[in-house]
């Protein structure tokens, strides 16, 4: 009988001790707590919040819980004798708090009296920061989705609606209900899905993932009549880890802008045409005085006096002058009729020939050429460009100066959709408040005595915008000058 006590007592012994490593090399916080709430014991986990278990025994679970916990959640679990799973803030011995998932268990003697509780605290701090993260940039997305100007739908692989916009659903006057969980066939017309391409669009953005863009979308339903839409197709996955994507579609209401800029063309053809009409009308009343000016220096010398000849032969030079503009406001107004028929054309080929014509003068200025690099093959109209060129490095040998070294440079640099030109010199360079002022028609700088209409740089930046390019500046007074114009990269065959 002895023995088999003795065997009993070393089975509970082994138990206990199993049970002891257990709490002991758990990963997890483990502690008791008495019916009065302090602790009768800690395991090693709890120098993960800087304590030893020597620190807080005897004393209240509460010490290391902050401010915000009564033990209301302890008096529950004793009073009711049920187990409980809660969040708890514990501060760390250095002041740093932590966010932890207790589950707690009422310990009970033979009678069922409760006399403690048991505890388990797994840290849970960066999984809650987690969630508020995530919350907070699902707030912040919604955010920036509700206040996107353009209508924005969100479609599964399938073109079924999963989610609007709030201005997709103010401009149509519907709401979620509507068309969310419909397929978008349901809710788009033919004119934007066939004709306006859509369909093509979803089948190559799922295909190739990158981003479709449909501009000038023709659109009209019973609601809106004549729509010009701007639309955006991309792709998205929706998690890293997922196969699944959605497609997202913005749709742009460019119906004003798009009127708007046609009220612009069509009255920018109205004024060339008149431009057009004037200059071509004010030219015979101007042959004919310069003919008859003329005639009057020819036929008349013996009876002018010197007095008669000098206003004569101003007269004759004024008119000459008069011809001049004229002529270049018919060219100016020709630029926005041109007929399109660009063709591929050596740059390099353009700019010999325009130093072929100015050769003499940059001789007579003994100014020096430098043309750098590969230049590149371009589409365009050819004596358009020509014109620009020309133009640009008249300017600069119009303006170089008293330069000692005078140097003109022109080059090119390659843009992700442009062929960057410039033009360089080492003139006196232009003072920064005229750098718009310059490209207006009949404006010129009055720094030097230059003969010229004040066309010319008017000439070059709507050539320039005719071929779908742009032209700036930078110079500073007496720093020399760089005009940069781009032209599209596209070249075709």
């Amino acid at each position: 009988m002895l023995k088999k006590e003795t065997m009993f007592a070393e089975e509970i012994k082994k138990s206990r001790d199993y049970l002891h490593n257990l709490l002991e090399s758990a990963n997890d916080l483990i502690y008791t707590v008495d019916a009065d709430g302090c602790f009768t014991y800690i395991n090693p986990r709890i120098k993960d919040y800087g304590y030893t278990p020597n620190e807080l025994l005897g004393k209240h679970f509460l010490t290391i819980m902050t401010e915000k916990h009564q033990g209301k959640r302890f008096e529950k679990s004793i009073g009711e004798k049920v187990p409980q799973i809660y969040n708890v803030e514990i501060r760390k011995k250095n002041g740093a708090i932590r966010i932890c998932r207790v589950s707690t268990s009422p310990l009970m003697d033979q009678e069922g009296v409760v006399t403690g509780l048991f505890a388990t605290v797994r840290d849970n701090t960066e999984r809650e920061q987690a969630k508020v993260d995530l919350k907070y940039l699902k707030e912040y997305n919604e955010k920036i989705v509700g206040s996107i100007p353009s209508s924005l739908l969100v479609l599964d692989k399938s073109l079924n609606i999963k989610l609007v916009n709030q201005t997709y659903r103010n401009t149509i006057g519907i709401k979620d209900d509507d068309v969310v969980g419909k397929n978008i066939k349901e809710v788009f017309t033919d004119d934007l899905l066939k004709e306006g391409g859509l369909f093509n669009a979803f089948d190559e953005v799922i295909k190739t993932g990158e981003t479709r863009r449909l501009y000038g979308v023709k659109h009209t339903s019973s609601d809106h009549r004549g729509k010009i839409l701007n639309i955006t197709v991309s792709v998205i996955r929706r998690a890293k880890e997922e196969e699944e994507e959605d497609i997202i579609l913005i749709i742009e209401d460019d119906t004003k802008r798009a009127k708007l800029t046609e009220e612009i063309r069509e009255k920018n053809k109205a004024l060339e045409s008149f431009v057009y009409s004037i200059s071509h009308d004010l030219r015979a009343p101007i042959i004919s005085v310069q003919g008859f000016s003329s005639i009057l220096l020819s036929d008349f010398q013996n009876k002018l006096d010197d007095v008669g000849k000098r206003y004569l032969a101003r007269i004759h030079a004024n008119v000459r002058q008069m011809e001049i503009l004229i002529d270049d406001l018919l060219e100016f107004s020709r630029i926005g009729r041109t007929d399109g028929n660009f063709e591929n054309v050596p740059s390099a080929e353009i700019i010999r020939d325009v130093l072929d014509i100015l050769g003499p003068q940059l001789k007579k200025r003994g100014i020096k050429m430098d043309v750098r690099g590969k230049l590149p093959i371009i589409n365009c109209k050819k004596m358009r460009i020509f014109q620009v060129f020309e133009n640009l490095i008249q300017n600069s040998i119009k303006y170089m100066g008293d330069s000692k070294n005078p140097v003109i440079e022109v080059g090119c640099k390659e843009t992700d959709r442009f062929h960057e030109f410039y033009v360089k010199d080492n003139g006196i360079g232009i003072d920064p408040k005229y750098h718009q002022r310059i490209f207006q028609i009949f404006q010129r700088l009055k720094e030097i005595s230059a003969k010229g209409t004040g066309i010319g740089l008017t000439l070059v930046e709507k050539i320039v915008e005719v071929h779908g390019g742009s032209v700036w500046i930078e110079s500073k007074k007496g720093k020399g000058t760089t005009f940069y114009f781009t032209l599209p990269n596209e070249v075709y065959p």
